[in-house]
């Protein structure tokens, strides 16, 4: 009985202590949120389900800063996964596929106006047949040209990813997929190949060898993730629309990227609901 009155006595004045729960630890990787839209041509008259009006461009621009977001390059998150530099809270991607003219002659003042980056992931093929076609700038047609690819990474707000030479196609190939009739040995070669010269034409234009890859059509396979990770790709961007995680230290976050289609008939307001976590 006295035993337990001192025990008493000691808690409340103090002279023992008392377990309490281990304070919190930092031990968890810092994570962010990454939506990432994918656009593709920009049409003053039509709309479709991937092409949208240079108005709509701007008002997904203003509406994507109003709510917050901050336009990113993949670059940057890559670094931010590796340990080096900084992310806003709410980072988002904006890319644009295939090196459409037009997202030059239309997108490229809206970005400026507003202070947005942007991606563009050009097909070089398309390129070089604009430029040995020499029918260039033309919005309604036209791709990018090595020297309008140089100039748009010179703005500071575009960087340029990989969308493979010649094999943004249905046939004889779907996309960068085998074919039934050759070997893994040829698949491997014939991939290797064509993204090296993608990678070529595009460090001709003076301009960073890039690191991220966006499958054409989206179509991927076990064997092209590993081939494009070899090759030394860190950001691989598929067609699934959902909200990625970026972790810090865990670069496998990176390699199987979500993109929402920005379809023309979409409002602005549409397309932030998609990217919004908590809405869906």
């Amino acid at each position: 009985m006295l035993k337990a009155l001192a025990a008493v006595i000691a808690v409340i004045f103090g002279s023992v202590s008392v377990p309490c729960s281990a304070p919190p630890t930092s031990d968890q990787p810092e994570t962010r949120e990454l939506p990432i839209i994918m656009y593709h041509q920009i049409y003053k008259n039509t709309k479709g389900k991937y092409i949208v009006s240079p108005q709509q461009l701007e008002d997904d621009f203003t509406a994507i800063l109003q709510a917050g977001f901050t336009p990113v390059f993949l670059s940057e998150v890559v670094n931010w996964v590796d340990g080096y530099g900084t992310l806003p809270p709410k980072p988002i991607v904006i890319t644009f596929d295939d090196g459409h003219y037009n997202n030059m002659h239309y997108g490229l003042p809206i970005a400026q106006k507003l202070g947005i980056k942007f991606m563009i992931n050009p097909v070089t093929s398309f390129s070089k047949h604009t430029v040995d076609s020499n029918d260039h700038s033309n919005p309604n047609y036209s791709h990018l040209t090595w020297n309008q690819i140089r100039g748009l990474v010179d703005t500071g707000l575009v960087e340029i990813g990989n969308h493979t030479h010649r094999m943004h196609r249905f046939k004889p190939r779907f996309g960068i997929m085998k074919m039934e009739s050759e070997s893994l040995d040829e698949y491997i070669a014939a991939l290797m190949e064509d993204i090296e010269s993608s990678q070529n034409f595009i460090e001709g234009c003076l301009v960073p060898r890039p690191l991220t890859f966006a499958y054409p059509f989206g179509k991927y396979s076990k064997t092209s993730r590993e081939l494009l990770l070899d090759m030394g790709f860190r950001a691989l961007l598929t067609c699934n629309e959902w909200v990625n995680n970026a972790v810090q230290g865990e670069e496998k976050t990176l390699h199987n990227l979500g993109r929402f289609n920005r379809d023309g008939h979409w409002s602005s307001e549409r397309l932030l609901k998609a990217l919004d976590t908590e809405a869906r």
